[in-house]
């Protein structure tokens, strides 16, 4: 197999697993939707991968997923646009990158607040780590706390 049908395919399973985590949202009560445009040539577009919100909260996610357990590394632009939408969608926005490490532990979410920097300009995730992280039930616990629109209505 070339590196260009083993890059794709990685790409394909990484899009099959942001599927599969709108589809656990959504049956966790959630409104969401994969961004179209995450990942392909748009370089310059700030976009996140997926966006779920519930209850006026808006969580704004980078997603990353592992066949084997290593750490994991994200450039530095990634995260910083990830910020910047969760900052211009207002003050109800978390930014938070998706974790999904092939069958050793469930979607974790880590706030970008928890990431640490590399000397060279990535954001490195331990897998050590991924135990304190939220999980589906912690954002829903999270969302529970802001006020629902019919309190509004």
């Amino acid at each position: 197999m070339c590196l260009s049908e083993a890059h794709r395919k990685s790409r394909v399973r990484g899009f099959q697993k942001e599927r599969e985590l709108v589809r656990k949202l959504w049956e966790e009560g959630f409104a969401c939707i994969r961004a179209p445009a995450s990942g392909a040539k748009v370089r310059r577009s700030v976009q996140p991968d997926i966006i779920a919100a519930r209850n006026n909260v808006i969580f704004v996610m980078e997603v990353k997923t592992r066949r084997k357990g290593k750490a994991i590394y994200i450039e530095k632009d990634k995260i910083d646009k990830l910020v910047e939408w969760a900052r211009r969608a207002g003050t109800n926005a978390v930014p938070l990158v998706a974790l999904y490490v092939n069958r050793e532990y469930s979607w974790r979410f880590v706030p970008v607040t928890s990431l640490k920097q590399t000397e060279g300009g990535y954001y490195k995730v331990s897998l050590e780590d991924m135990s304190r992280f939220y999980d589906i039930n912690t954002l829903k616990s999270m969302s529970d706390k802001s006020k629902k629109l019919e309190n509004y209505l």
